[in-house]
């Protein structure tokens, strides 16, 4: 007897291995995704500009980045305690604003140079509600808690984000042809609107992926969302605040992830890598201790083990950390 149904996903035309350049961008489901990717230690980049919900502001971000557009003082505003910009999330802002400055135009050339040898790109969409600010009626990605009436909020239609899709496609292909592009819609809920209204948004994205899916061969969708919904139907799998995920259900998704983009050698490769990182996060307590000395020196030769057992895997930072204390 089946107590869930489950959800059938198709297997695509490629695979992620060691060697795979993967770009994360999107909510902060993607975020919480791309941790257990970078855990696992896979070459991995996530949001550039850090968290973004809606299509419209993804569009804009990686558009930027194609264009290596130059931030600069005029792009940024001062809200009486820090420097920030509709453009980015808050992680970027600050009260120093050549640091801030320095932060993201070193962000958007890192991505700029990671985008150009990406593999893969995952997109994951949280919200078809958009914030626009009235002086320029353009998107903004972050609202930075300014006064509401510097913004009207509407529903995009399914033609917008089909629209938004397709640049970000054909940008992306600017920066490599070869690139696999995976669209997903976020499981968490945007319940501020009530439950109809969250259900208009996840439906008007899952719409316009839908539309674009069949026009590019290096196009498909991972059913996060149906996941959620179908299999882990029941609050025990959500955290406390019955909106975002619980650890649990993340670590679900990540099974189902591997299980759909990773071989079965890949899948034995991650679990030893993830065994091995367990054991290197404990930091050495006591460097001069003859035990210490011995843990770092196993640790140390295990990385390299593991680096020459596995095609593409890096441990420098590893491998650097505990060559201090052998």
């Amino acid at each position: 007897m089946n107590f869930f149904t489950p959800v059938e996903i198709e297997k695509p035309s490629f695979s992620i291995d060691y060697n795979s350049k993967i770009v994360f961008i999107g909510s902060c489901f993607a975020e919480n995704i791309s941790l257990y990717f970078e855990n696992a230690k896979f070459q991995s980049l996530k949001n550039p500009a850090g968290i973004l919900y809606n299509p419209l502001s993804i569009n804009t971000m990686i558009e930027n980045i194609w264009n290596k557009k130059h931030y600069t003082e005029k792009d940024f505003f001062f809200d009486g305690i820090q420097y920030n910009s509709y453009d980015f999330h808050s992680r970027f802002s600050s009260s120093d604003l050549y640091q801030t400055l320095e932060n993201v135009n070193n962000s958007f050339e890192k991505a700029y140079n990671f985008f150009c040898s990406a593999n893969v790109f995952f997109i994951t969409l949280g919200s078809a509600y958009v914030y626009f600010l009235k002086e320029t009626l353009l998107p903004v990605a972050n609202c930075h808690k300014q006064k509401s009436e510097k913004f009207f909020r509407r529903l995009i239609s399914v033609d917008e984000v089909k629209n938004a899709l397709i640049n970000i496609v054909e940008t992306i292909q600017k920066f490599n042809n070869q690139a696999r592009i995976v669209f997903t819609v976020s499981p968490l809920r945007h319940f501020r609107d009530g439950a109809h209204n969250n259900n208009l948004s996840k439906s008007t994205l899952e719409l316009g992926i839908n539309e674009i899916i069949e026009k590019y061969e290096n196009v498909s969708y991972f059913p996060s969302f149906e996941i959620v919904i179908d299999e882990l139907r029941d609050y025990r799998f959500y955290a406390s605040d019955m909106i975002h995920l619980s650890e649990v259900s993340e670590q679900y998704i990540w099974q189902k992830i591997q299980q759909t983009y990773f071989s079965s050698n890949v899948i034995l490769q991650v679990e030893k890598v993830e065994k091995f990182m367990k054991s290197a996060n404990h930091r050495v307590q006591n460097a001069f201790s003859e035990t210490s000395k011995a843990f770092a020196k196993k640790n140390f030769l295990l990385a390299e083990a593991l680096e020459s057992e596995i095609q593409g895997l890096k441990l420098d930072k590893e491998k650097e950390y505990f060559s201090r204390f052998c």
